[in-house]
């Protein structure tokens, strides 16, 4: 099964920060940095006076603007890094074919073959599916733009169904395989 697509630097910068605030790790080192944040605010000399309320208000307002400049940062390094990025193959057109020997993505400038040994996660949004093929790559797959051939909703059906045979140890099928085991070719049957 082939589906090709499109990126544009929409895409990827899109891609990018969706990725960013969904980094569990960037959560995990987040918030105690901000609770850390919003206790020294609330237990600062100089807030001591001040009532209750304005207290946890003024705490609130200095963790909240540090997560915010933390985002803004965060967001200006995805926008130089997919607008500014002169890489070939990354922007144009791509190839997602699924085979016998894993999934291939090809570009203009590149031919990659993920086995299927590999550790694939599928996650998708309204816009983007992205295949993780490791811990931080990932094919992402525009949804709400048609492809240039192919289904991205039966692609991602077969592959899904390609992935977890091969969870469960079986070679991934062929398609040619009749109800009784013996595989069938175009002219006939063939033990």
């Amino acid at each position: 099964m082939r589906l090709r697509y499109t990126l544009s630097r929409c895409d990827l910068f899109r891609a990018g920060v969706r990725a960013m605030l969904r980094q569990r790790l960037l959560l995990i080192l987040l918030i105690p940095i901000l609770a850390f944040v919003w206790w020294s605010t609330f237990t600062w000399d100089e807030n001591r006076g001040e009532t209750l309320p304005l207290r946890i208000a003024e705490a609130t307002l200095a963790a909240g603007m540090c997560a915010g400049t933390g985002i803004l940062a965060g967001v200006l390094m995805v926008a130089a890094q997919s607008f500014l990025r002169r890489d070939k193959g990354v922007v144009g057109e791509h190839t997602l074919e699924i085979t016998d020997d894993g999934l291939i993505e090809t570009t203009e400038v590149n031919r990659s073959l993920a086995n299927w040994r590999t550790s694939f996660r599928i996650r998708e949004s309204k816009r983007y599916a992205h295949i993780y093929i490791s811990l931080g790559s990932a094919h992402v797959v525009p949804m709400a733009k048609p492809p240039l051939e192919g289904s991205v909703v039966e692609f991602l059906g077969e592959l899904k169904a390609r992935i977890k045979t091969s969870q469960q140890g079986a070679p991934p099928s062929s398609g040619l395989e009749s109800r009784n085991g013996e595989s069938e070719s175009p002219k006939g049957r063939h033990r």
